[in-house]
């Protein structure tokens, strides 16, 4: 991702490629997953992202404090929910960071790629990589019952 002079232009950048490639990712999942109650799908949702917008933010080389308004933004816009409930999901999202979450790892990894695509099918392809882990969680579910 192309650093810019000033630091707004970064903050606009890493906000708009957020939003297409979560949306894009999102779109690609199956329909009725903003009314999952299921916790294990919700933190997958979240911490693929947390992730995203986190990696985004960190190539466009912005502090911390930025990149946590960023995500706060993104997240409650791409989601449609309130801030304050975002920023609950999203105070649990460092610490399962340390923990290694994949979810958190995947998005920030997807992203990455999902720029440097060099044509629109990458693109859609990188993009599915939430889809496959909510496969993978509906598959364990299945598992367990």
């Amino acid at each position: 991702m192309a650093k810019h002079k000033n630091p707004e232009e970064n903050i606009d950048a890493v906000t708009k490629l957020s939003l297409q490639f979560l949306a894009e990712a999102i779109g690609q999942c199956p329909t009725g997953l903003e009314r999952s109650t299921n916790r294990d799908v919700v933190f997958a949702v979240l911490g693929f992202q947390y992730g995203a917008v986190q990696s985004a933010a960190y190539v466009a080389g912005l502090d911390e404090d930025v990149s946590s308004a960023i995500i706060e933004d993104v997240v409650s816009r791409i989601n449609g929910m309130d801030r304050e409930t975002v920023s609950k999901f999203l105070d649990l999202m460092p610490m399962l960071a340390k923990k290694e979450y994949p979810p958190i790892s995947i998005g920030g990894k997807a992203i990455i790629s999902f720029y440097n695509a060099s044509t629109d099918e990458k693109k859609l392809t990188t993009a599915g990589s939430l889809r496959e882990i909510l496969r993978q969680i509906d598959e364990a579910i299945i598992m367990k019952n």
